[in-house]
């Protein structure tokens, strides 16, 4: 059985997090089980390090990173560990080669598997990040608050210079200009996943792959934090077309939070 590790909130689907959903909406669509492990933001090293899963990164300082997504895949007769991972494109990986029967979310050339591990969403969406970040914090649980409110205006230092979240200017006039930028950034994105869906809605066309799950992890953050009935989703879904609210509803089948 697969133990899927993820950070849970206030709300009452709990999941949350746009990178752990990408394995999530993998786990769902390949119909493997599983079950998740909630572990709040400053358990993250400890509970991965309890399991023998490795660092993804290192921080600023030098000290090692650990992060989630993560798995541990135990063998239900034996009690074997056959893989303790992070980070969602190893994870993909290995869930295709260990589980060979289930569909596939990588493409089958070498090009094209290369294409989609070097697939980004937010480093062409900087605005998103303010947005959103801000709108997560108050739905966290409250032993998770200060560590996000940290790290992610660590993220955010060169262009706020602010140690925490909540000193990230958010007024008016800065949420109007943000929003701006995010519509453009949601256009360029459109242009790209048109130029290679041909007449389907996915990125590679009429077949679901792994950066179809990396643009839905972005826009189910979004429509779970922000509300489905917010007037900020609603703002969202209909751009480009309505392509958004259209991406959503086809992965609504792997939405499923175990």
């Amino acid at each position: 059985m697969i133990t899927f590790f993820d950070i849970p909130s206030t709300l009452p689907a709990n999941a949350w997090s746009l990178n752990t959903w990408r394995i999530r909406f993998t786990l769902n669509y390949k119909r493997i089980p599983y079950k998740t492990e909630w572990v709040e933001y400053p358990d993250i090293a400890a509970v991965l390090k309890k399991h023998g899963i490795g660092p993804t990164d290192e921080n600023r300082d030098g000290t090692t990173y650990y992060s989630v997504p993560a798995i541990l895949d135990v063998d239900d007769t034996t009690g074997e560990v056959k893989a303790a991972l992070a980070d969602s494109i190893p994870i993909a990986e290995y869930l295709e080669k260990v589980y060979p029967a289930t569909p596939r979310v990588f493409p089958e050339d070498e090009e094209g598997l290369e294409e989609q591990k070097a697939f980004r969403v937010l480093r062409e969406m900087v605005p998103i990040f303010t947005i959103m970040c801000k709108a997560t914090l108050p739905v966290l649980n409250e032993a998770s608050r200060d560590h996000f409110s940290k790290a992610r205006a660590m993220d955010l230092y060169e262009l706020y210079e602010v140690d925490r979240l909540e000193d990230v200017p958010y007024g008016e006039e800065e949420k109007r200009v943000l929003w701006r930028d995010l519509e453009v950034c949601f256009g360029k994105l459109d242009e790209k996943v048109a130029k290679t869906d041909g007449a389907g809605v996915w990125f590679k066309g009429d077949r679901i792959t792994f950066a179809d799950f990396v643009i839905g992890g972005v826009l189910i953050w979004m429509r779970t934090i922000l509300g489905e009935n917010s007037e900020e989703w609603a703002r969202v879904s209909p751009w480009n077309g309505g392509r958004w609210g259209r991406f959503l509803e086809g992965l609504k089948d792997y939405e499923t939070v175990i």
